[in-house]
């Protein structure tokens, strides 16, 4: 929901200033004209590199919530955090074709020492930038740094409108200390008169909260902020289906009688997704992760056109004993 039409718009014009470029454009339309023969032939075409990078740049977490991989600690890094050497490298080598860069994965990327630097490096590169956040790490100097960085997009995850119902899930977390950065975050923007980032309120609906939805959308808009974002609930434990699934079935991503899914996935044409160890895995729902398509020296195309990937797309066209990852996907 678009709560801010100005700052939307400028948001999308950014956007397009990293796209429109001779090779990144063209490599776009090569990803759809691929995707949409191998959906078409059945056999997994790759005609260009990905438009977009998730670059897990913190594998660790301030919080503990109990349907998240890192809150959960199952996750398997050998780096907590990626080194900035590497994030080098992942931008040059993707810089050509790619316009779209996530700074995070699993883990709340502002615990890295140098996220700052690491978004500086981005924008410098001219890529479309994006951080998703709990939100505990809006003081006054980070959001100064935050938007002298340059971001595009701060996506703050915000599950309740008061303490209680927001501990039901950001277990350890603190609700006034999200609502304050918030807060601070529009302050500062409008003091420096940037119109970067856009800030987006992402709220998972679920059992424990979606009682506070008819009055959401005031309670937001109070905040300043300029998208609001509702959003389903990756569930993956048998206490968690009964803890969170939503009443509301339009929120509810396992419906007892569930529609019959495309048998294709965008993402595997388009999206290349890195864990904070270098490792490329297939998709962000890989997060364990299970499928590991390969890491060590950073070649542009090695292991996005590997035979590895290749059967992984081949599985998913093919609609054959799909991946269990696939369950969790909400596309």
């Amino acid at each position: 929901m678009i709560l801010n039409y100005s700052a939307y718009i400028n948001d999308i014009a950014r956007l397009c200033r990293s796209i429109i470029r001779k090779k990144r454009l063209w490599n776009y339309l090569k990803i759809i004209y691929a995707y949409r023969l191998s959906m078409f032939r059945k056999i997994p075409y790759v005609m260009g590199g990905p438009f977009s990078l998730h670059l897990e740049t913190a594998a660790v977490c301030n919080l503990k919530c109990p349907e998240c991989a890192a809150g959960r600690g199952v996750t398997k890094r050998h780096q907590k955090y990626m080194e900035p050497d590497l994030v080098e490298k992942l931008l040059a080598a993707h810089q050509k074709n790619a316009f779209y860069c996530n700074l995070y994965f699993q883990g709340e990327p502002f615990l890295h020492p140098d996220i700052f630097k690491i978004l500086q490096k981005a924008s410098s590169r001219n890529y479309y930038t994006v951080i998703s956040t709990n939100g505990h790490f809006l003081d006054e100097a980070n959001c100064i740094q935050t938007v002298e960085s340059k971001l595009n997009r701060l996506v703050v995850s915000l599950d309740g409108t008061r303490q209680q119902t927001y501990w039901e899930y950001r277990r350890g977390g603190k609700f006034d200390t999200v609502i304050k950065g918030i807060r601070q975050l529009v302050e500062t923007r409008n003091r420096l008169g940037k119109t970067n980032p856009l800030i987006v309120v992402q709220f998972l609906v679920n059992k424990t909260n979606e009682h506070e939805l008819p009055g959401l959308t005031t309670f937001v808009r109070n905040l300043g902020v300029d998208v609001l974002v509702l959003k389903s609930m990756q569930i993956y434990s048998d206490a968690g289906k009964k803890t969170f699934t939503p009443s509301i079935q339009q929120y509810n991503r396992y419906p007892k009688n569930p529609s019959p899914k495309s048998k294709s996935c965008f993402r595997l044409w388009s999206n290349a997704v890195y864990t904070s160890d270098g490792q490329m895995v297939p998709c962000c729902y890989d997060k364990i992760p299970e499928y590991p398509m390969g890491e060590g020296e950073v070649r542009p195309l090695t292991h996005w056109k590997s035979k590895t990937m290749q059967d992984f797309r081949k599985r998913i066209l093919e609609n054959k004993n799909l991946p269990e990852i696939c369950s969790n996907c909400g596309r």
